[in-house]
């Protein structure tokens, strides 16, 4: 009896237990529905609106003097003055003697010249007498030959009347042909003195074309600077004879230094065609990069200066103009050259805190666009070609043409269909995935 009990519970027990989790299935609850709410990602935005905005462009060159005088010798001759200051590197105001060079030949030449001159004018003058004297001459000639052939009529008539012979008419005819012989010479001298004159005059000018060059070359035994520079190179010494068309010196102006930087060649032709049609009053004729409103600032990096606080990178900066735009430096190369121009101010100027721009400095050069009003959102909420608009809690995807970017913000076109409006508001977080239409929670808003 007690194994059949046994038997029977061990066949209940499992039964009992089906029927149990069958009241706690049927007795369970349903659970409860979560709001889409509770899910949606939190996350950051920005504001579309407009920003005054300044684009610039980054770009490196090596600084150099824009004018480079070479003195190069046009006279030859040993040379009998040096400045006592003339060495590289001296610096040096303009009109200061540097060389001179024996002047004994020249001065030689100069008064044989002159000497030459005087005499070619002493010959027209002469000619030039002569001619006077000759015409007065003639003209009392003519006025006898005038008188004779008056005679020789009224002794015609009184041959006619027989009041005399013919031998006295003969012999007046005689002198009148007489006359007209010497006047017909005087004449003809009187007519070949401008030829004569003109040769002489014209060896006037020659000569005087001669003293001129011999006053030239005179002048070039004396150097001097053109203007304030820094002697760079010196080929010439106390003593030494310089030959003619050899490079004596060189000296760069002090005042205006240029840099050739290279610029990436899409940056730059962005910056110059976004001012260019920003720009009012255009130029007529070719297009003068100088006409344009650009910023330019050329900075140099000293080195590490430490402070109290901290370490910081010791930086000069240099006001500076665009004034040319070239090709790019290397053949085939994505770059595009502008020239920038900058003035040292060499007098009274602070050694330490601004000292002047030098050669083969280089350079960082920043040139940028005036600030003007863009539609702007933070460079975070770019993706690619499109940013993510929050509506009521929802992202919606929109286009965007990006004309520039800043270090927190893009520029970008407010024509462009479909594109952000001001005030929306963008996505700045970074949630995977990003998809349109998908529910979103803000927590935070930055301007």
């Amino acid at each position: 009896m007690a194994n059949n009990s046994k038997k029977r519970w061990l066949i209940l027990l499992p039964l009992l237990g089906i029927l149990v989790l069958l009241v706690l299935v049927k007795l369970k609850s349903a659970p409860k529905q979560v709001a889409d709410g509770a899910v949606a990602p939190t996350v950051t935005v920005g504001v579309a609106k407009a920003r005054m905005l300044q684009q610039s462009i980054v770009g490196y060159g090596r600084a150099q003097a824009k004018q480079i005088w070479r003195a190069v010798s046009e006279v030859e001759g040993r040379v009998i003055y040096k400045h006592p200051d003339l060495e590289v590197g001296a610096l040096l105001k303009a009109d200061t003697v540097l060389l001179k060079i024996d002047p004994a030949d020249y001065e030689l030449k100069l008064a044989q010249a002159k000497y030459d001159l005087s005499s070619a004018q002493a010959r027209a003058d002469m000619i030039e007498f002569n001619q006077q004297k000759m015409m007065q001459s003639l003209r009392l000639e003519s006025e006898r030959l005038d008188i004779l052939r008056q005679e020789l009529k009224r002794k015609t008539e009184l041959l006619k009347k027989g009041s005399v012979s013919q031998s006295v008419v003969d012999q007046q005819q005689s002198q009148v042909f007489s006359q007209q012989q010497k006047v017909l010479e005087l004449k003809t001298s009187v007519d070949l003195i401008p030829s004569d004159l003109a040769v002489v005059q014209a060896s006037v000018l020659a000569q005087q074309a001669r003293v001129k060059e011999a006053q030239l070359k005179l002048s070039k035994t004396i150097i001097t600077l053109p203007q304030d520079s820094r002697i760079t190179q010196v080929n010439i010494e106390l003593q030494q004879v310089a030959t003619l068309r050899a490079t004596l010196l060189e000296a760069r102006h002090l005042g205006v230094v240029k840099v050739n930087a290279q610029f990436n060649h899409s940056h730059a032709r962005a910056l110059l065609s976004q001012v260019w049609q920003n720009q009012q009053n255009k130029a007529q004729g070719f297009p003068d990069v100088r006409t344009l409103p650009l910023q330019a600032t050329l900075s140099y990096y000293t080195g590490v200066v430490e402070t109290e606080a901290k370490q910081a990178d010791s930086i000069i900066h240099w006001p500076a103009k665009v004034t040319r735009i070239t090709q790019g430096g290397e053949a085939h190369s994505n770059s595009l050259q502008m020239t920038l121009e900058t003035t040292n101010q060499w007098l009274n100027f602070d050694p330490i805190k601004q000292p002047p721009l030098l050669e083969d400095m280089f350079a960082e050069v920043k040139v940028a666009s005036p600030s003007n009003a863009y539609l702007s959102v933070p460079l975070s909420a770019l993706r690619d070609t499109q940013v993510f608009v929050v509506e009521h809690g929802v992202l919606r995807k929109k286009p965007v043409e990006v004309l520039f970017t800043t270090e927190q913000y893009a520029a970008i076109d407010s024509q462009l269909a479909g594109t952000v409006q001001v005030g929306e508001q963008v996505l700045l977080s970074d949630i995977l995935p990003t998809l349109d239409g998908m529910q979103v929670r803000v927590v935070e808003t930055f301007p």
